[in-house]
């Protein structure tokens, strides 16, 4: 019998590294996890990407320094076409795209940074380079006392996800590690793969080589030649970081574009649990936004209704306190304290003013039933954790805030706090276990709270019970170890735990927990809004009375009305009245929503208002200032002195750039101010020759920048007694519209916006036509555009609504209060429209 040896193909390290990390993002992860493991207070990433996304909009700078990187000229001239001091790519579908952003990608950079312990030769070629080793899974805990997040020995291969090629550098902490370098004067190591040399036929593994060498200055010396920006060398500069390790991955195969950099951001800030006592943090930064993003932020939140503490030791006990925040206790009537189930333990006006009850439970009573089948005594399995859990809903109708005395918060903090950090996350050691909880994920209701809502339904105060609580209105963190739960073991993707019974008898105890959350909530719902009842049974009364309404407008409406009921004059009457109810609530409703809106326009306007006398200041401030700068360089500096030069190297022509510049942003300063004259808030005759004229001038500059040509014809020696301000809104919306559909459409044609006025025998017509690409033919009916909070512009990644859909209803609102109607016209190019004015309105 003869022994042979296994062999493993080289492309394994594909499979357990491209092919086996989900997503970009989550291969950042896994190697913001090294630093963890490594004592390090901190770990850096950021992304160069300046020049390497793709924009459809180009300034003179950006095209030219996308020159200076390497980009061919001949392709720029391809997909770019100047005009006036910008350059368009007009075809979304022009064939160099493709290859551009090919060309774009080769410029981008990723850096993972770490002043952790860094690693010897010897750790490099006995642990970095070896598959699968089982280094962590014997010594998981650190020097400094962590848990080391992560156990498979594979983690680093998800730096081929991230790129074609790495270099590492890395220096040793010598109170950790010792050198066996016969070369004692390395300080550190430089290691270089290439991924593409894992690729070929037959190739086996011991065939690939890494580069590996000797580094003999400082990691901040390393540090200080690295191209990443002065603001992460100071931090490591004053941290006085000795060691540690620096991961360049170039060749990326991602794009790294401002939305894949935010959802970075966002999976980055609950990568470790939300406490105010952080001993490690980490910090993004990229270069085409480099204000925007800084050190991760922590997803820890106190505008909580209900808040479970919950802690399971090893004697299968839980601990668990119940925090109510929902209800504001002064305000609850004595009456609702008298009732008989107001005296029972955790429920006396005592407990709510203290705020919180707490209750023990064991494994057995939060999975009742469960004891008796569990013959392999998965409960000794799970061992201990603990479990934070925070309820928040998002709104509450004005009746129930009235009924169940809810204290006042921010519904849209609230609900903008739920979408970023919202979700049951897991923790083990203090680092997450992706992708529980993970928004955009099917992992996101990992403990199937969405499937118990389904089963159970039942409102907040229903009398039979049944409450469970909605997923989307629930955070938390659950806390487990290698310690301590050694039944949970790594998926080999790093995508989760294997799905084994101890798993998933801890995700019934979970939600066991969560279920006294919502007993206890639902129990005082009940009793408060029977003590309503007792207080107001004649406004219950008008409630049923309503409903009573509405159920004979739907009987009506079907065919289950009999020809004795038709014929019937009282319930002729009723139906009336009904009839007349109903209209009267949509009324109501209507007015309600509009309000709502106007009220937020009206708070933006207040807010420009404000500040109108500095963007004055802030305006003259511009007047002629890089005139001046230039009268004093020609005072010793002739033009021609840069005769030959290139444009970007010549200060002349940066100058009458940067004018350029100035001359926009008085354009638009001007813009903003003239709108909130007070002038225009009243109503006067408008001559409408000179209003257009006005009107034209103000959006001369806009037009004029995009190729732009407004025609205006009908209106001499016509009068209009209304608002100017109504009309800006009229026109002001129609002009943003246009300049949209102008910016999408793909086909090369004259960009015109024809506004003409023609009279007929009892009214004046305006009719509205720009040459654009007109309605998406995905419009059924063109009235619904005139509807609030429609819009077709989403975002190009997620399809996801970004346009704010008021534009077109707000022309609609203003031609209405008017006595003005709009007719949606159907030409064979562009978009028009007909606005209809009474006579009676015109002089």
């Amino acid at each position: 019998m003869v022994k042979i040896p296994f062999k493993v193909s080289a492309r394994t390290a594909r499979l357990i590294g491209r092919e086996n990390v989900a997503t970009p993002k989550g291969a950042v992860i896994e190697l913001v996890k090294n630093g963890y493991d490594a004592d390090s207070r901190y770990s850096i990433v950021y992304i160069d990407n300046k020049y390497s996304v793709f924009h459809e909009l180009l300034s003179v700078e950006q095209y030219i320094a996308l020159q200076n990187v390497g980009i061919e000229l001949s392709l720029l001239e391809k997909i770019y076409i100047k005009k006036g001091e910008e350059y368009v790519a007009e075809n979304s579908t022009n064939p160099g795209i493709p290859l551009l952003i090919e060309q774009q990608k080769k410029n981008a950079e990723l850096y993972i940074i770490d002043c952790g312990e860094g690693m010897s030769r010897d750790i490099i070629e006995n642990y970095w380079m070896t598959i699968g080793t089982d280094n962590k899974s014997n010594n998981f805990i650190t020097p400094n006392g962590r848990i080391k997040a992560g156990a498979k020995g594979i983690g680093r291969f998800a730096l081929d996800k991230l790129g074609e090629r790495c270099e590492m550098l890395t220096f040793f902490d010598v109170n950790v590690h010792n050198c066996k370098d016969e070369d004692s004067a390395f300080k550190g190591y430089r290691w270089n793969v290439n991924w593409n040399d894992f690729e070929g036929v037959d190739k086996t593994i011991d065939h690939v080589d890494a580069e590996l060498e000797g580094i003999s200055t400082t990691y901040i010396e390393n540090i200080e030649l690295l191209n990443i920006p002065d603001s992460i060398k100071d931090l490591l500069k004053v941290s006085k970081a000795t060691h540690g390790t620096i991961l360049k991955i170039s060749g990326l195969r991602d794009i790294w574009d401002e939305e894949a950099v935010a959802q970075l951001y966002d999976d980055l800030g609950v990568l470790v649990p939300p406490i105010e006592n952080q001993d490690y943090s980490i910090v993004l930064k990229d270069s085409l936004e480099p204000q925007k993003y800084g050190a991760v932020e922590s997803a820890f939140c106190d505008d909580y209704d209900y808040k479970i503490e919950a802690h399971a030791d090893f004697e299968q006990k839980v601990q668990i306190t119940v925090y109510r925040n929902e209800y504001d206790v002064e305000s609850i009537p004595p009456s609702f304290f008298r009732r008989e189930n107001q005296q029972k333990q955790n429920y006396t006006k005592a407990d709510f003013l203290r705020g919180y009850w707490t209750i023990e439970r064991t494994f057995a009573e939060l999975i009742p039933g469960y004891r008796d089948k569990d013959v392999t005594h998965t409960f000794e399995n799970i061992g201990a954790f603990d479990f934070t859990f925070l309820f928040m809903k998002r709104t509450a109708s004005k009746k129930d805030e009235k009924r169940f005395f809810y204290k006042h918060c921010s519904y849209n903090l609230r609900t903008e706090w739920l979408n970023k950090f919202g979700g049951i996350k897991l923790f083990r050691d203090r680092f997450r276990v992706r992708p529980y909880g993970e928004r955009n994920n099917s992992a996101f209701d990992w403990l199937g709270l969405g499937a118990r809502k389904q089963k159970s339904p039942a409102g907040i105060a229903k009398s039979d019970g049944g409450y469970k609580v909605e997923v989307e209105n629930v955070a938390g963190s659950i806390f487990i170890s290698r310690l301590t739960n050694i039944d949970f073991e790594d998926k080999s993707s790093r995508e989760g735990l294997q799905e084994n019974q101890t798993f998933s008898v801890f995700k019934l105890l979970i939600q066991g927990i969560i279920s006294i959350f919502e007993e206890d909530r639902a129990t005082i719902a009940r009793e408060l809004a029977a003590d309503d009842y007792d207080r107001n049974g004649d406004a219950q009364n008008q409630e049923k009375a309503e409903k009573l309404a509405k159920a004979i407008m739907e009987k009506q409406s079907n065919s289950s009305l009999t020809d004795e009921d038709r014929q019937n004059p009282h319930y002729q009457s009723m139906a009336l009245l009904a009839a007349l109810n109903e209209q009267k609530n949509l009324e109501i409703e209507q007015l309600r929503e509009e309000q709502k809106v106007l009220r937020a326009l009206a708070s933006s306007g207040l807010m420009l208002a404000s500040f109108s006398h500095d963007l004055s200041k802030l305006n003259n401030s511009m007047n002629g200032r890089f005139e001046k700068i230039k009268s004093l360089f020609l005072a010793n500096l002739p033009i021609d002195t840069f005769e030959g030069y290139e444009d970007r190297k010549n200060p002349y022509v940066l100058l009458d750039l940067a004018m350029q510049t100035d001359e926009k942003m008085q354009n638009w300063l001007n813009f903003s101010i003239g709108i909130i004259k007070k002038d225009k808030r009243r109503r006067k005759d408008i001559i409408l020759e000179s209003y257009f004229r006005t009107l034209k001038m103000t959006w001369a500059s806009i037009f004029e920048s995009r190729a732009i040509r407004c025609n205006v014809t009908g209106v001499e020696s016509l009068k209009i007694r209304a608002f100017e301000i109504d009309f800006d809104s009229i026109f002001y919306n129609l002009f943003s519209n246009s300049i949209e559909a102008f910016i999408r459409m793909k086909e090369e044609r004259d960009r015109t916006i024809d506004i003409n006025f023609k009279r007929t025998d009892d009214s004046i017509i305006c009719e509205y036509h720009d040459s654009g690409p007109g309605l998406s033919p995905d419009i059924v009916n063109p009235e619904i555009i005139m509807t609030p909070l429609f819009t077709t512009k989403r975002n190009k990644s997620t399809g996801e609504e970004v346009g704010t859909g008021l534009g077109m209803w707000i022309v609609k609102l203003v031609v209405e209060d008017n006595d003005g109607r709009i007719n949606i016209l159907n030409p064979e190019q562009g978009f028009g429209m007909n606005i209809i004015f009474s006579l009676k309105n015109f002089k």
